[in-house]
């Protein structure tokens, strides 16, 4: 069942999601065999990066949740990292890098007597192989100089707890940032959000929960205020109720035909008639705009684990940076008939600016009980890649 593309279903009744494949989950291409296939343990050799003196600058790739974790580790050992919005193919040695690459340079590290042993260590401890590149001059794409290089600011991240949060989601954050990306984030309580100083964070995480008695008007304002300053706001799931269909913002919700039939259902069925209107945890193949700092890492397809029927229009302002196209179907999982109407060129990941700050939508739940694995570099992109400038009063 969890290797199953498309796994098999006896009753849609079920009281958890439909849909558990683990190639999907994992973002990986997967082979079916009819026979037993013989296979060898064989253990991959561990990576080891050597530093170069002479070295311009070093270069890590971006595709993985690895990579991720020594963008963090980089960032708190206070070494300055940039990372490319175009392809870019270097000349000494000749390698292509894509984009979102991490290219950690000397001259953005002069202050740094040990610059070269901390980039290396930390690519050791972390297996990963970063190259030294000779020159700061490409032979295509941009070179080190180029604008093309944005920095990336050490965020100071808050994530929203307490009342009004979903616990299981709140929990899928703090130990993706505490336990799996190893990176700090600070706790705010929702009975004190209306006093806290908003101004000392870059980034603020609503967890999947309902904030109605939360951001009420002042409290809305506050938050509008910092984020036309530059603060950033990543809205999860059911957070996302917040925003919908209010004044101010282009998140618009979309309808959920319901049954046009007058036929009177008998007690006894009615719940199974209104499974026509569920989504109980099905995989839905997504478009992605990989040309966005969001996408960077990823193909132009992402397997998302769509949770329940609720769907928005796309964004008419902002980018529409993942979504289902027309007439698609659940390639695994079960969906009722009157939600895949209402599915079809929704969105499931966007962005919409407000002022220098972004409010970031994610429909789908990327860290969805911490199994999701394909989905979190999603939310890594989204905190330190998409519009990245520093927070400014």
């Amino acid at each position: 069942m969890l290797f199953e593309p498309n796994g098999k279903l006896s009753d849609s009744l079920t009281y958890d999601i439909t849909a558990w494949s683990l190639p999907y989950a994992y973002g990986v291409e997967a082979i079916a065999s009819m026979n037993e296939t013989p296979s060898k343990l064989k253990l991959s050799d561990k990576l080891i990066s050597s530093a170069d003196t002479n070295s311009s600058a070093y270069i890590f790739k971006w595709n993985h949740l690895s990579d991720a974790k020594v963008l963090s580790e980089l960032l708190k050992n206070n070494i300055k990292v940039r990372f490319t919005s175009k392809d870019i193919t270097t000349k000494n040695p000749e390698r292509t890098f894509n984009k979102g690459s991490l290219i950690v340079t000397r001259a953005d590290n002069k202050s740094l007597d040990n610059f070269d042993s901390a980039v290396v260590n930390i690519a050791n401890k972390h297996n990963k192989f970063t190259i030294p590149i000779a020159s700061g001059f490409s032979k295509k794409g941009p070179d080190f100089g180029s604008s093309s290089l944005n920095l990336i600011n050490n965020k100071k991240v808050a994530v929203l707890s307490g009342e009004g949060t979903s616990s299981l989601s709140y929990g899928a954050v703090w130990h993706f940032f505490e336990q799996q990306l190893n990176y700090p984030i600070t706790p705010i309580n929702t009975a004190h959000f209306s006093y806290i100083e908003l101004d000392d964070y870059d980034v603020l995480i609503m967890p999947s929960g309902n904030y109605s008695s939360v951001l009420k008007e002042s409290e809305q304002k506050k938050l509008n205020s910092w984020v036309s300053k530059g603060g950033k706001v990543i809205a999860i799931n059911r957070a996302l109720n917040s925003f919908a269909d209010k004044e101010g913002f282009d998140l618009k919700r979309k309808k959920t035909k319901d049954s046009e039939s007058d036929e009177i259902i008998p007690y006894a069925n009615k719940r199974r008639d209104y499974a026509k209107n569920m989504i109980t945890g099905a995989i839905f193949k997504t478009t992605v705009d990989n040309t966005n700092p969001m996408g960077y890492g990823y193909h132009n397809n992402y397997f998302s684990l769509k949770l329940s029927n609720t769907s928005f229009e796309l964004l008419k302002k902002g980018n529409n940076i993942a979504y289902i196209k027309e007439n698609t179907t659940p390639v695994s999982g079960f969906a009722g008939n009157n939600t895949k109407e209402s599915l079809h060129n929704s969105l499931v990941f966007g962005e919409e600016r407000m002022g220098r700050g972004s409010f970031i939508y994610l429909v789908d739940d990327v860290l969805f009980r911490n199994f999701w694995e394909n989905g979190k570099m999603f939310l890594v992109n989204a905190v330190f890649l998409v519009n990245n400038r520093p927070y400014k009063d």
